[in-house]
């Protein structure tokens, strides 16, 4: 939510604030949970994702407990940096919140959480298709941007899977050029024409 003093600002001022806080964001350079683009279909891409060790927190807990354990509350008490994208969705009808861990990171070396509400696990490989929308990922924008994936897998064919997931790539002080993604799991051997 933006904060609404930023509104009674100088117009100077609120030129300024905006760089420099987009400035912080763009220097912030973080690994990104990679993919393989099998292809586009529309605005939408199919995508093959790899198995990734992740962490995870329903979202009550949340981004609180995620940090906490990348911050060293964990076995270790070692450091973790951050990633992109932060995966928002539904596990066994609980909301969650998702980091992924840097690449670096596997089944024998990823640290014990201290917080029983985190769950450290490695993923299964899988095809999904993702579309993009920009924005802060307020409910109303998530449902726009689902309902356009919906409607682009539909006119398609597309055999979808699950409950969508919401990718969040920027930190909620980046105020312009955000990204986000709807992620939905297919059945891409079915009925995915290359």
């Amino acid at each position: 939510m933006i904060d609404q003093r930023l509104f009674k600002l100088k117009p100077k001022t609120l030129t300024f604030l905006l760089i420099f806080y987009q400035s912080i964001s763009m220097a912030q350079q973080y690994e990104t949970q990679s993919f393989d683009l099998i292809k586009k279909v529309d605005e939408a891409e199919i995508r093959f994702y790899p198995p990734a060790m992740k962490i995870r927190s329903s979202r009550k807990n949340g981004f609180g407990a995620l940090f906490g354990y990348i911050s060293g509350r964990n076995s270790r008490d070692q450091k973790i940096a951050m990633t992109t994208p932060v995966h928002l969705g539904t596990n066994e009808n609980n909301e969650m919140m998702e980091f992924v861990l840097p690449k670096s990171f596997d089944e024998n070396n990823s640290p014990t959480p201290e917080s029983e509400n985190v769950e450290v696990y490695k993923s299964k490989p899988g095809y999904y298709i993702a579309y993009y929308f920009g924005g802060y990922a307020f409910d109303w924008a998530v449902r726009r941007a689902t309902k356009s994936l919906m409607e682009i897998i539909q006119e398609n064919k597309i055999e979808a899977v699950g409950d969508p997931i919401i990718l969040v790539y920027d930190s909620p002080y980046k105020i312009i050029n955000r990204k986000n993604e709807v992620l939905l799991k297919i059945n891409f051997q079915t009925n995915i024409k290359k």
